[in-house]
């Protein structure tokens, strides 16, 4: 394949088969969220597609349940739950009807982070988010709270695929940045996250982000997976003045991810 309208035959073919993920697979990420920034057809379906899911929106229904146990009793939450629907209205995700309504999993997961952060009072806050997917944490963010600065970093076609999804949705509407990693500066935020994405970079970049961003932000939320680079133990020892705390992840999904905040 040697040309875009190869690729979009490519990936029409795969939409009605079942794949595995794969290492093969990955590598067709980027060039999938590059087909979705741009081709209106993908776009439409991206959160369905077999290879999206390899990477990102492939949270189970049972997932979903635990999330909302875990948020249910967060009136702050649970009262403006209609507004968090927004995130399924693009893309073609797979929802479930739940007692709370139809949503996707990985949205009520998005919730979840959401409810944990909560208390930091969002709104006026720098925020970084390093490996953000479509912008679906950001989404959901901003029905509660308006932060002065948001930043994604991640790769080109990524960020593509993020501008598209925000701008459709018109929350556009504050200082947004996108970066590519190999174009960070020494820059301090309030706050960072990072979902199950800085644990699977390799040790040179983990150390780009820690000496770059990391040291440098106030408040951190790391869904840790343990996958590569440095194990979480070996991570917080590396930022050990931030006066790190390691939990276990609620609800649990992955014997090997623990949650770092500080």
């Amino acid at each position: 394949m040697t040309n875009e309208s190869d690729y979009i035959q490519y990936f029409a073919n795969l939409r009605q088969k079942i794949c595995k993920t794969s290492e093969s697979d990955n590598r067709l990420y980027p060039i999938f969220c590059k087909l979705a920034s741009k081709n209106v057809d993908f776009f439409k379906t991206f959160k369905s597609n077999k290879i999206y899911n390899s990477i990102v929106e492939n949270v189970c229904y049972k997932s979903g349940i635990q999330y909302i146990d875990y948020f249910k009793n967060n009136s702050l939450i649970i009262n403006n739950i209609e507004k968090f629907t927004i995130n399924d209205k693009l893309g073609n995700s797979e929802k479930f009807e739940y007692d709370i309504g139809s949503f996707s999993p990985t949205t009520l997961q998005y919730i979840k982070i959401l409810s944990d952060l909560a208390h930091y009072n969002l709104n006026n806050y720098n925020i970084v988010e390093i490996g953000p997917g479509y912008g679906g944490q950001y989404t959901i963010i901003r029905q509660l709270f308006k932060p002065r600065k948001y930043t994604f970093i991640d790769l080109e076609s990524v960020l593509n695929l993020i501008k598209t999804y925000v701008t459709t949705l018109n929350l556009d509407d504050i200082e947004l940045e996108y970066l590519h990693h190999t174009k960070l500066n020494v820059s301090s935020y309030d706050l960072v996250i990072s979902n199950f994405a800085l644990s699977e970079c390799d040790y040179e970049l983990q150390d780009l982000y820690i000496n770059h961003i990391i040291k440098n932000s106030q408040h951190g939320y790391i869904l840790y997976n343990n996958l590569r680079g440095y194990n979480h133990v070996e991570f917080a020892n590396i930022i050990a003045e931030k006066n790190v705390s390691i939990s276990e992840e609620k609800p649990k999904n992955s014997e090997n991810t623990v949650l770092i905040t500080w």
